[in-house]
């Protein structure tokens, strides 16, 4: 009897948030994507002086460390929010994803996330397992996200792709299998037709909402620097904890070429101005979903981002399709004129429980 072969299209992803970090547990939610764990371990061969050419197969394995590339895919409200606190934007209010006091199934469940400014966040790491039940999965304890990458275009869904990291890749068990039979929940996309608020550094998040039509793509990047710590006192070979040392926000905006006011690209008032003149700027993005029947003070789903922003740069004119467009790449930092607004905030809402923080 042949051994069975692998499918593609039986490969999944399961997460499931951990107790203690590093401390493996058994995942059963499915990740609605797709991506392969990769076993980043150390591996040397020394160089030697044998009196053979090439020298000899002598190794050694001193560092052990797991990676994990999640390929881009629609952005879900259900199953952002991990991503986030495994990126370190989780504070006790957050953690665990089931929601205020409105989180029974199937009713309004709100997730608020602060994005870490002057102090260091708590660590939410979970444990990634994926692979094939008929033939071999692996898992990944302590996992965390080193980098989250957003884009949206007009006519389309938000995409979103994700680089983590966690402390080792193994077998499952002896049999390879999955720990868990696997479930996958419904979840919903995220369109990208949402709505835009621009404003001026000094007021709040929210006022100044861009006329629509003027932004057409864009794309953000969140990058939290997680740094292994390996140690000489713990008789392991892998990273005991990882420290959370920094974060980075960076983007794209691809707006109209036309003079809408403060809004559009062109003008005196207009964004390419506020870069010459070094403005800072406070940036809400708003994308609403389908419809929570039970919910109380939300009755929708949506997504949520507030951040400042200044320009550093902006492209020569372009074009799409012959219509003529203009480029800035912006970053986000902590802005002195609006000190309140911090480093940000991102908001979701959706329906029911987060399934890889605990729900059943």
């Amino acid at each position: 009897m042949s051994s069975a072969q692998g499918r593609k299209a039986l490969r999944s992803l399961r997460f499931r948030i951990e107790t203690t970090n590093g401390t493996p547990v058994a995942p059963r939610f499915i990740y609605r994507g797709m991506g392969s764990l990769d076993d980043a371990r150390t591996q040397e061969n020394p160089e030697e002086q044998i009196g053979i050419f090439g020298g000899g197969d002598r190794t050694y394995q001193p560092a052990l460390l797991g990676e994990l590339s999640l390929d881009e895919t629609d952005l879900t409200f259900e199953q952002f929010s991990d991503f986030l606190l495994m990126a370190g934007m989780g504070t006790m209010a957050t953690y665990p994803l089931q929601g205020s006091a409105q989180g029974a199934s199937g009713s309004t469940s709100v997730h608020y996330f602060v994005i870490p400014s002057d102090t260091a966040p708590p660590t939410y790491s979970y444990t990634t397992e994926g692979g094939e039940n008929a033939v071999e999965a692996e898992y990944m304890p302590y996992t965390l996200v080193k980098k989250i990458s957003i884009k949206g275009a007009g006519g389309e869904a938000l995409k979103v792709s994700y680089d983590l990291v966690g402390r080792y890749v193994e077998r499952t068990n002896d049999l390879g299998t999955f720990s868990a039979v696997g479930t996958a929940r419904t979840v919903e996309t995220i369109l990208a037709a949402g709505s835009w608020w621009i404003t001026p550094s000094g007021s709040g998040f929210g006022t100044g909402q861009v006329t629509p039509g003027n932004i057409l793509a864009f794309e953000l990047e969140i990058e939290p620097a997680w740094k292994e710590k390996y140690s000489v006192d713990s008789g392991t070979i892998y990273p005991g904890t990882f420290v959370y040392t920094d974060l980075s926000i960076t983007g794209k905006i691809t707006m109209e070429f036309q003079r809408s006011g403060t809004y559009g690209a062109a003008g005196t008032g207009g964004q390419k101005a506020k870069w010459r003149n070094q403005e800072t700027q406070l940036l809400r993005t708003y994308w609403p979903g389908g419809t929570i029947p039970i919910g109380t003070t939300y009755l929708n789903k949506f997504l949520q981002i507030d951040i400042p922003f200044k320009w550093s740069k902006f492209v020569a004119l372009g074009d799409m399709d012959g219509n003529s467009i203009m480029e800035g790449e912006f970053f986000s930092k902590y802005t002195e004129t609006t000190p309140a607004a911090g480093r940000g905030t991102i908001l979701i809402v959706r329906r029911g429980t987060s399934e890889f923080a605990g729900a059943n």
